[in-house]
């Protein structure tokens, strides 16, 4: 029997679309002069909270215990590192609250709840390519004579690191995102009504923020940086939601940190390939960068998009 006999494609047709995230401050109305003032309670929270988390071993007296301890060290400075971005969610919280008079989840989904699911389709499917880029990348290491994997660590090591911290990478990412492509992506498109007017300028704050080493021409990560960003974008606006941009941001964040050790030796990681900028990126460098990155965001628009292996439902524009 046709779905037509049934009423079924009428039902679907009928039943309302989700709003989506973006265009809660445009529909609101919300003034473009409230985001600014909230970006500026954000910031200098959020500097606020850093410095508290720097001081926090010296005033809490741990310093003896961390001296004794690599491991500890490592753990914490870590968890310092994540967590004064992690930390942005508090000052964001209350700037939503006083300026704009709704909750934190405001810049996070249009409806009430939190889709776990679509968060995690979206880290393992984003994970899993970079995974593969990693393989294909040590293979073709291996062709030309030299290590796949140097300076890691132990699995078991790594793991352990992971159990104990990951859990912030979550929270911090959660934070970026919030951001990004919540708070600052809604002001701005309440302004221009432009996804791609809203895209850029953020990918280009997003970058600028992510490249700490400005004395270098590190413009192969900026590049990574940027592009994902786009991606973030993008996947946000198709979804209406920001959990699959979380999975992305997590699934990246997860593999550089305890796969690839892109924050350098300290830090236990199953790879140890060191910080990605130490040293200043050539043409080619850019250049591979740009055509990675360009088959990764198109195999994952492909398969979790289109082909709907994480984005399953519509929103409204």
């Amino acid at each position: 029997m046709p779905p037509s006999a049934t009423g079924g494609d009428a039902i679907a047709t009928a039943s309302p679309l989700p709003a989506s995230l973006l265009s809660l401050a445009r529909q609101r109305r919300e003034p473009w002069w409230s985001f600014l003032a909230g970006l500026a309670i954000v910031v200098l929270g959020a500097i606020a909270i850093a410095i508290v988390l720097v001081k926090a071993p010296q005033w809490l007296r741990l310093e003896p215990a961390l001296k004794r301890s690599e491991a500890l060290r490592t753990i914490v400075d870590l968890l310092l590192m994540l967590g004064s971005v992690a930390a942005a969610l508090l000052p964001l919280m209350l700037a939503l609250r006083w300026l704009h008079g709704r909750p934190l989840r405001s810049v996070l989904s249009p409806t009430p709840g939190l889709d776990v699911g679509l968060a995690l389709r979206s880290a393992l499917l984003w994970g899993g390519l970079v995974l593969s880029t990693v393989t294909i990348g040590g293979l073709i290491d291996v062709a030309h004579g030299e290590p796949f994997a140097p300076g890691g660590q132990p699995w078991r090591q790594v793991l352990a690191f992971a159990a104990a911290t990951a859990w912030m990478v979550l929270l911090q990412v959660t934070a970026e995102e919030a951001l990004f492509r919540g708070y600052i992506s809604q002001g701005l498109y309440a302004v221009t009504g432009n996804a791609w007017a809203t895209a850029l300028p953020v990918a280009v704050l997003f970058a600028g923020l992510h490249t700490q080493s400005w004395s270098n021409g590190v413009w192969d990560q900026r590049a990574l940086y940027f592009i994902i960003s786009l991606l973030l974008s993008a996947v946000t606006a198709r979804a209406g939601r920001l959990e699959a941009a979380i999975g992305i941001h997590l699934g990246q964040n997860l593999t550089a940190i305890y796969v690839m050790g892109v924050l350098g030796p300290p830090f236990p990681s199953l790879l140890g390939v060191g910080a990605p900028e130490g040293k200043p990126a050539g043409v080619e460098d850019v250049a591979v960068v740009l055509a990675t990155m360009a088959v990764v965001c198109g195999l994952y628009w492909y398969l979790g998009v289109r082909r709907r292996w994480v984005v399953r439902r519509p929103t409204a524009g």
